[in-house]
């Protein structure tokens, strides 16, 4: 009887296992259809007063991140620890003795190195006894541009960068700078050269009388000199206020100038066409001229258009709170920092223009371009 049982399962094992797979799909759709039995209306209110609800419910945001811990790193980084100072004579563990490679100080010497690691600071290899070449390394710990050894001779630390940009004396030159200038950071009276702070701003310019002489009429005492007007151009102005009739030591209008002498002459000259060489008379009188301002004199001669004033050219001065552009003409002074100079010389030259400056109190002269 078992056998025949075990005989019928194994003839009919798979319709038995489609019959319990269709088994367990009737039961699923039961519970399915027993789950879903609502009708369409009912399952879309239902997803709507879910929804409602969800939204009504409060929002509590995002949570504020701490950022306590962040600002405690920023302020590190503003004044980051910085490790003790590390004696370059002393062994230490943190630093390794420099050492190089034996080379030939002496380019005299026949004696040949031997080319082997030694200590940087030996003078004379002991491997070999060459001479060594010593070549200086200065240390910077802060990297601010400035060797520990200047720091600490003139009182700065050497492991604050920004003291660098700092002016100690109040010179307007940073410690930086007089560090490169090889000059008294401490000393307000050792500093860099200001004229290096002036520049040349742009091209020499030739300025003119704004006048010329016209003629002159004797009157008791002495003359009245007529002067013609000049427009920006250098033309001849017209109408009533054209000219200028002064008396001697009268000014000239607002030009700053005024006639402090005349010398009253003529020659003669080659009548211009003649072919027989005919000669007349040529009025040649010149005035004298002074310029109240500087005492500065030039000469006028009668009828003649255009009398050169002087050179000038802008200057450009850039000294951090101390900045200006003027223009300059020789004689005149400047004021740098408190400094006195005076201007020589201009003159054009195949870069533009040189300025040559004069120091009031040394009397010693430099060039800018």
């Amino acid at each position: 009887m078992v056998a025949s049982r075990q005989n019928f399962f194994k003839a009919h094992w798979d319709w038995l296992v489609a019959l319990a797979g269709l088994v367990a799909l009737g039961l699923a759709g039961t519970y399915l259809f027993s789950s879903i039995g609502q009708s369409p209306e009912d399952a879309a209110s239902a997803c709507s007063d879910w929804m409602n609800g969800e939204l009504k419910k409060p929002h509590k945001g995002v949570e504020a991140v701490d950022l306590k811990g962040l600002a405690k790193v920023a302020g590190q980084l503003k004044t980051p620890p910085a490790l003790q100072e590390i004696d370059a004579k002393k062994k230490n563990f943190l630093a390794s003795e420099r050492r190089v490679f034996c080379q030939k100080g002496d380019e005299s010497s026949k004696e040949k190195a031997c080319g082997r690691p030694i200590p940087a600071d030996l003078e004379v290899c002991p491997f070999c006894g060459v001479k060594q070449h010593l070549v200086k390394v200065e240390v910077d710990s802060d990297n601010d541009g400035l060797p520990n050894d200047w720091e600490k001779k003139f009182g700065l630390n050497p492991n604050d960068p920004a003291d660098a940009d700092l002016d100690a004396d109040g010179d307007g030159f940073t410690n930086k700078e007089e560090f490169e200038a090889k000059t008294d950071p401490k000393d307000p009276k050792s500093h860099p050269d200001y004229l290096d702070s002036l520049s040349v701003a742009g091209q020499l310019q030739q300025t003119s009388l704004p006048f010329w002489f016209n003629s002159y009429t004797p009157i008791p005492g002495g003359h009245r000199f007529t002067l013609h007007r000049l427009d920006k151009n250098g033309q001849d102005m017209t109408g009533y206020n054209a000219t200028w009739s002064v008396k001697k030591d009268e000014p000239i209008g607002k030009t700053g100038f005024a006639v402090t002498g005349f010398e009253q002459k003529s020659e003669l000259r080659v009548i211009s066409g003649s072919k027989t060489g005919n000669k007349r008379n040529v009025d040649i009188s010149v005035i004298e001229l002074t310029r109240a301002a500087d005492g500065k004199k030039l000469s006028a001669m009668i009828e003649v258009r255009k009398i050169p004033v002087e050179t000038q050219v802008e200057l450009s001065y850039d000294r951090n709170k101390h900045s200006w552009k003027k223009t300059v003409s020789v004689g005149t002074e400047l004021d740098l920092n408190g400094e006195k100079y005076r201007i020589v010389d201009l003159r054009a030259d195949e870069k533009g223009c040189e300025v040559k400056v004069e120091d009031a109190k040394t009397k010693k002269q430099k060039v800018i371009r």
